[in-house]
């Protein structure tokens, strides 16, 4: 468990192949069912303290699955827009990209780890205004940068949504679009 934000709840992995990843959790992993977002709505997205480009297409498509209590999140931007997952994948790579800590209380947990150093990389609102999520850059190697999720009552049945759909998941049904 993490001294500064709690358990880890989520593994964000970025893909160059969508598709790909989609065959290979659900067939070789056996995780599922994933609940795909072919569009996501950022209301704000910030990159290096920097808005993103509103003039260049934002298009981001995420897939999200539980294998218990831990959630994946399939990450597959599709825009030439600068992002820590474009940084990531130009650097060569792909695959787990961040951890990601949920929070109610997200302001006092962005706080905290503003005071012990971190330095926010990415950060802004999906979906909602309360949709807030920040991701702390760090040094170390590949895979573990930090993510704050603000949980709220926007997304929480949708987390909840997913979570319930990996209980019992027979591998029928394996992708299932929400938008």
């Amino acid at each position: 468990m993490s001294e500064l934000f709690g358990p880890i709840g989520q593994l964000g992995i970025v893909v160059r192949d969508m598709e790909a990843a989609l065959r290979y959790w659900t067939e070789k992993m056996r995780v599922g069912p994933f609940f795909v977002f072919n569009q996501i709505d950022a209301l704000e997205f910030n990159y290096l303290s920097e808005p993103i480009d509103r003039l260049v297409p934002f298009d981001i498509r995420v897939a999200l699955a539980n294998s218990g209590p831990l959630q994946i999140e399939l990450i597959h931007q599709r825009s030439p827009v600068r992002t820590s997952y474009s940084d990531f994948l130009d650097a060569g790579y792909e695959g787990l990209h961040h951890v990601g800590y949920f929070t109610e209380d997200y302001d006092k947990l962005l706080r905290r780890g503003l005071d012990s150093g971190l330095v926010i990389e990415q950060n802004g609102a999906l979906f909602s205004t309360e949709g807030k999520f920040a991701y702390f850059a760090t040094s170390g190697h590949p895979g573990t940068i930090q993510e704050l999720i603000a949980v709220h009552d926007g997304n929480r049945e949708l987390f909840e949504m997913v979570a319930a759909g990996a209980v019992n998941w027979d591998g029928k049904d394996p992708i299932r679009n929400v938008n």
